[in-house]
């Protein structure tokens, strides 16, 4: 990492951390595993094989729904602030990445947890469950590719200590619900490895192969380059809205 980028990264983490916002959204998974985790306790299901990498995905996606809100607003959590990035002559793109980066781990306590419940009531297949790695970075990655469109697109002042807006805007509130539609859509081809492996099974091309790791292992590996194309891209965008994002993370008295 550079040097701008890995302040930002700490210093949004520290900022998260602190934070009242980040706090309530943190006890958000807590209460979800109570509720989801005592229904699956009170009446187990005997799952497939194939379904249980599907649960462990949903717990996946959930963690990352559960910070949606931060994410996909980050300089309007930043409010007056943001005036540090506008004067940095930091690159854009350096900006972007430490603010991804401050929220790994946030998703990883999340989407730890929640991986802890599914493989306790539900054990995978050794493969399946470290094939999760690969997949949790790409569906990261994709994860953060947009948010920060939306992020620059969209932003909103978030009052101090609240997730409410100090204005409601009629564009930035239907991109922030449609983004959030397409999230899902957008991760389910992290979901293609393991596709493949149970079409080939129920063929029975192959057997017990680890299939799915593999290919969860390429399929990253692609994903971050295209992250990494993707992100130069954003950081220019950011560079041509930073004006219009100041004035509407700001108000007149700050």
């Amino acid at each position: 990492l550079s040097e701008p980028a890995a302040v930002i990264a700490l210093g949004g983490l520290r900022s998260l951390t602190r934070a009242p916002e980040a706090k309530m959204v943190l006890l958000t998974p807590i209460i979800m595993l109570m509720v989801f985790g005592g229904a699956f306790f009170r009446e187990p299901i005997d799952m497939p094989i194939f379904v249980r990498p599907l649960i462990a995905f949903g717990a996946m996606a959930m963690g990352f729904f559960t910070l949606a809100q931060i994410t996909g607003n980050q300089f309007g959590f930043d409010r007056s602030g943001f005036r540090v990035f506008v004067l940095s002559p930091t690159p854009r793109r350096d900006i972007l990445l430490g603010k991804n980066l401050s929220i790994v781990p946030l998703t990883l306590m999340i989407g730890g947890m929640m991986l802890v419940m599914v493989e306790f009531l539900y054990p995978m297949r050794i493969d399946h469950l470290f094939a999760l790695i690969p997949q949790w970075i790409s569906m990261y990655l994709v994860f953060c590719m947009l948010m920060n469109v939306l992020s620059i697109l969209a932003p909103m002042r978030i009052a101090h200590g609240s997730f409410k807006p100090s204005t409601t805007r009629l564009i930035p509130t239907v991109l922030q619900f449609l983004f959030i539609f397409l999230l899902p859509l957008a991760m389910a081809p992290t979901l293609a490895p393991l596709g493949i492996e149970f079409g080939l099974e129920s063929l029975a091309w192959i057997d017990r192969l680890p299939i799915c790791l593999v290919l969860s292992v390429v399929e990253c590996a692609v994903v971050i380059c295209v992250y990494r194309a993707v992100l130069t891209r954003q950081g220019n965008l950011l560079q041509a809205r930073e004006q219009a994002i100041l004035e509407l993370v700001t108000t007149k008295s700050e």
